[in-house]
């Protein structure tokens, strides 16, 4: 079972990587900013649309500098920005991550996008329940939550097949890439007791 020393998360030792039938998850290394940034040049039309990040296109050495920060901040346990990779192929196939969370409350937000190509075939649905599940049983957490901007349907559909509740909207809170305001409507889950039977793994040496 992982310890928790609240007062130096730093020394709390989480198991990776999350192993799902077909993902593997995991820290962002030295070196993954090739694989993010060509996923986004694939992807920007898309994420454009929805994500805060994403309002510029960016080079390689950006997109490295952002894995290189987020493997400190996942080192200090600041914050959980995890990569999905194909098992099968090792292709990099989208950013996801447990996030804006402390080691008291136990509150904490999932997130993610996937690359345009690999959209449509449950990748994203099934890292999300794989983050469902490590939350709750590795991390303990109290209440996961997750969100997604109105008109987003294609996010609205992953977070309903992961089996999240709707819990309020809040509006006019929202403000997308192109400056414009929308809504944002919140789910949230106390418990993966609906994920028994879901297949994952963590902390296993490749």
């Amino acid at each position: 079972m992982t310890q928790f020393n609240t007062k130096n998360p730093i020394l709390i030792d989480l198991p990776m990587p999350i192993e799902t039938d077909r993902l593997i998850i995991r820290e962002p290394r030295f070196g993954d900013g090739t694989a993010i940034n060509e996923a986004k040049e694939e992807s920007f039309d898309l994420i454009n649309q929805w994500m805060d990040w994403a309002k510029t296109r960016s080079t390689v050495e950006e997109d490295e500098i952002v894995c290189r920060e987020a493997h400190v901040r996942y080192l200090q346990k600041q914050d959980m920005t995890l990569y999905a990779f194909d098992k099968s192929t090792g292709r990099f196939l989208g950013g996801t991550g447990l996030h804006r969370f402390d080691w008291n409350t136990r509150i904490i937000e999932i997130g993610y996008w996937y690359r345009t190509s690999a959209n449509g075939q449950g990748f994203a649905t099934e890292g999300t329940k794989a983050l469902i599940k490590y939350a709750f049983d590795v991390l303990k957490a109290n209440k996961v939550i997750i969100v997604h901007s109105e008109g987003n349907d294609a996010s609205r559909r992953v977070i309903e097949k992961a089996g999240f509740e709707f819990e309020y909207t809040v509006h006019n809170e929202d403000q997308l890439p192109d400056g414009s305001i929308t809504n944002k409507h919140w789910y949230c889950l106390y418990n993966a007791d609906h994920l028994q039977d879901f297949n994952v793994k963590w902390g296993c040496k490749p």
